[in-house]
């Protein structure tokens, strides 16, 4: 099956986007490393997780209220989420 140039060119449009939008996770390391970083660090894991230990400089931004919290993040900074889950 044989990709039309449209469809190339929207694929490409989307990657590229996506690169733009996503930190990797070295850069947010390496940046946290060597701190102060120039974005707002969300850690969306609960309360109890974020007490048990973080990334020094994250907020506490569980996903049930990043509703709520959404209103009173800087406009200007570039927002950075982490979490990870256990099964």
């Amino acid at each position: 099956m044989a990709f039309t140039g449209d469809e190339i060119r929207a694929n490409r449009d989307y990657f590229a986007h996506k690169l733009r939008a996503e930190k990797q996770r070295t850069d947010v390391l390496h940046a946290v490393e060597g701190g102060p970083f120039d974005f707002v660090l969300l850690d969306t894991r609960s309360r109890e997780a974020f007490a048990g230990g973080h990334i020094p400089g994250a907020l506490c931004a569980p996903m049930e209220e990043l509703e709520q919290l959404t209103p009173v993040l800087p406009k200007d900074k570039e927002i950075v989420t982490y979490c990870w889950g256990h099964d």
